[in-house]
């Protein structure tokens, strides 16, 4: 038996897929086949249930997958132990747009000044969009908006910190000399959308407004400065965490005026989420360290 078989087991059964596994680290799928095969043969037992669907943990698969993950914990805090200060490997995150505005820059350069040797991948969507890449392993890490799509049980997740959605109006705006309006008074007025908010259940400000009158849309971007440009410019509006208003140039010129909805919830949840088969390396939680740091700081400090 030998550590890399036990890798390839853990692999295989946090994708329930030979083929995902083999594809996330990089070799063949006769490899990791054989690689499977040859550990059931040396054990005796019958580990997965491979059928045109994936391949499932039977029970006493399940037990040995479990003691697998606990050794090859030991193993990397042996690692950590043997070279904390060159921390090195690639990090994989997932996250919501927002989170890219403001804080996502700030952390990833003290991660690589810090750690040189860390290198980052990053997936950019919608917090459904997210929990997709968590689910079919494209992503190790994700930040997301929890609403009740995002509970799912194959998925562990961990606040970060609450906010809550406010409107963005144009100077110009007759709302703009208002402290707070009602939803129905905001969604009188066109709204400019991200991407494709409200047009399917992408998870953020589309779940929470779900229920209520639908918004009309004027124009859609993927763009956060081409939205706020054209909100400053016209009567439109736009849906905005409350934590990128924080030094926002067109705030600070009052091109833009937030606006709190007073009579819908609209608080929110910012969250990191990770698969509870993921054993987090050395990189991971260094980063998620900083990360959290920097929102504590930045973030909830504002808030207090």
């Amino acid at each position: 038996m030998r550590l890399e078989q036990l890798y390839h087991l853990v692999e295989v059964a946090k994708y329930n897929s030979i083929s995902i596994a083999a594809e996330r680290i990089y070799i063949t799928q006769p490899a990791v086949s054989a690689s499977i095969s040859k550990l059931e043969d040396e054990l005796g037992v019958l580990l997965f249930k491979r059928t045109t669907k994936g391949a499932y943990p039977t029970d006493i698969g399940q037990t040995i997958i479990e003691a697998a993950e606990e050794i090859l914990q030991k193993v990397d805090f042996i690692k950590e132990l043997a070279n904390t200060s060159a921390l090195a490997g690639n990090v994989t995150i997932a996250t919501i747009p927002s989170m890219c505005d403001k804080i996502m820059p700030h952390v990833l350069s003290f991660l690589k000044e810090a750690h040189p040797g860390i290198s980052v991948s990053l997936h950019v969507g919608e917090s459904i969009q997210v929990l997709n890449h968590i689910q079919s392993g494209t992503a190790d890490i994700g930040i997301v908006i929890m609403t009740e799509e995002i509970q799912e049980k194959n998925i562990y997740f961990e606040k970060l910190f609450h906010d809550e959605f406010l409107i963005y109006v144009g100077k110009n705006s007759p709302l703009a000399n208002k402290q707070s309006v009602t939803l129905q008074e905001a969604l009188e007025y066109p709204v400019v959308a991200y991407n494709d908010e409200f047009s399917r259940n992408n998870g953020g400000i589309t779940s929470l407004l779900k229920k209520y009158s639908s918004p009309k849309i004027s124009f859609r971007f993927d763009n956060f400065e081409m939205i706020k440009r054209t909100v400053s410019q016209g009567t439109f509006i736009s849906f905005f965490p409350k934590f990128m208003s924080k030094n926002d140039v067109y705030q600070l010129s009052h091109e833009i005026v937030p606006i709190a909805i007073q009579d819908v919830t609209l608080d929110i949840t910012i969250a990191l989420i990770w698969a509870k088969r993921h054993v987090f390396s050395a990189a991971e939680k260094e980063f998620i360290a900083i990360l959290k740091s920097f929102c504590e700081e930045t973030i909830v400090e504002d808030c207090s």
